[in-house]
């Protein structure tokens, strides 16, 4: 009777094993594949990413140190691309990107690419400028406060539609200087780091838009003059300074190669020409950087 009821119990774990099948361990995380254009940026760069999964994703997202990264899910959900900017005053040395999806159902999982930083090798340039750019005066400094509230808002609220489809044009019909990032002595004083190149272009040449973009801000404000501006989406924006006129009002869509003002020398200024810069997700970068953006979106391998 025991050897029986022994037989009776292991033919009905086989019977269980058959009708429910064998547990199985969960799944890892997806495999993936991060392809980026450059994987020992300069400070104020631009990282083009490919993030391919071996199983679709419902969201994915990538963190670089005090900011994230914009991207663009394809149809599928299991290729992602973007552009991740390293900011002029980011830490030469290894920087982390850090990758967090979410999988169909739920499932959370993380990952960790590195890439190294180079030093962009910042000059320092000393300038003479009005005195009132350098100690502005009482009935000033409220009006510099409130401007730099503003600017802050336009940051803070970026259009996540992608506007742009491919590489930036110039803004004008003149050579740029190569002074993105040099540290600005203004009458002795050091300042903060030079956010833009500048164009050597005479008073009055037409700026134009160089990609689609929607106006954020048109006026004038105190250290930048005539100002504009754009947001491309996806948290990109570029910036125009020291116009002699604006052509544009906030809001306005504009297309690339569409006149947005005209150059000057208002603001602090030793001189007319156009300041040109550019952010990614807060991240100050070179503008010239955006001339070599693929064709977006990206085609595949």
């Amino acid at each position: 009777m025991a050897a029986g009821r022994v037989h009776g119990v292991a033919l009905f774990a086989l019977l269980a094993a058959a009708a429910f099948g064998e547990p199985r361990p969960a799944p890892g995380p997806p495999a993936l594949t991060v392809t980026v254009s450059k994987k020992d940026p300069s400070q104020g760069g631009i990282v083009t990413l490919v993030i391919r999964s071996e199983r679709p994703l419902e969201t994915l997202r990538v963190l670089e140190p005090g900011r994230g990264v914009w991207l663009e899910r394809e149809p599928g959900g299991s290729t992602f691309r973007g552009l991740a900017g390293i900011d002029l005053e980011a830490a030469p040395g290894r920087f982390p990107l850090r990758l967090e999806g979410t999988e169909t159902g739920g499932r959370r999982f993380w990952n960790t690419q590195m890439l190294r930083v180079e030093s962009g090798h910042f000059a320092i340039e000393p300038l003479r400028v009005d005195a009132k750019y350098v100690e502005p005066l009482p009935e000033a400094v409220r009006r510099i406060e409130d401007e730099r509230r503003l600017v802050a808002r336009v940051w803070e609220t970026p259009d996540r539609r992608r506007h742009w489809n491919g590489p930036f044009r110039d803004p004008v019909e003149a050579p740029a200087r190569d002074n993105f990032g040099v540290r600005r002595v203004f009458n002795g004083q050091p300042r903060s780091p030079h956010t833009g190149v500048d164009f050597s272009a005479p008073a009055g040449a037409a700026v134009l838009a160089p990609a689609a973009a929607r106006v954020a801000l048109a006026g004038d404000l105190y250290y930048s003059g005539g100002t504009v501006i754009l947001d491309h989406g996806g948290g990109l924006f570029t910036t125009y300074f020291h116009l002699s006129r604006i052509d544009v009002k906030a809001g306005q869509a504009v297309d690339a190669g569409e006149a947005i003002g005209a150059v000057g020398a208002t603001g602090r200024v030793t001189g007319p020409h156009l300041h040109w810069g550019a952010r990614l997700e807060g991240a100050r970068i070179n503008p010239l950087g955006l001339r070599a953006l693929p064709a977006w979106p990206l085609p595949p391998d």
